[in-house]
């Protein structure tokens, strides 16, 4: 969201609701042809706002460089009531099948630490 009001709108939107949060990404060793490409989905439910906590919240600035208008890791941890699949995909990446999806490309490895 640019500013308040449409921020507002964003969670007013998202409130008592279940939404999914998709990430997409794919990856490739330059020295070879394999390629992975995963989505990510992640469904999150919003709890009940009140006006006066969606209003609060918008006037944090929280919202304003979010994507989905909240950011998870913040402030607006308040607004989730539940999660299902990756919680580091709603922040912005899901790190978990990004570190699987490099092991199997044989791009890092855990065998041993050096």
């Amino acid at each position: 969201p640019a500013g308040h009001r449409q921020a507002v709108t964003m969670l007013t939107q998202l409130s008592n609701r279940e939404h999914s949060v998709f990430t997409a990404f794919t990856i490739t060793r330059p020295d070879s042809d394999d390629l992975i490409t995963r989505v990510v989905n992640t469904r999150v439910r919003f709890k009940a706002l009140s006006k006066d906590e969606i209003n609060w919240y918008a006037d944090t600035g929280e919202p304003y460089d979010k994507a989905g208008g909240y950011g998870i890791q913040g402030i607006g941890a308040f607004l989730v009531k539940e999660i299902s699949g990756s919680y580091t995909n709603v922040v912005g990446l899901p790190v978990c099948e990004l570190i699987d999806a490099l092991a199997s490309l044989g791009a890092i490895s855990f065998k041993e630490v050096k």
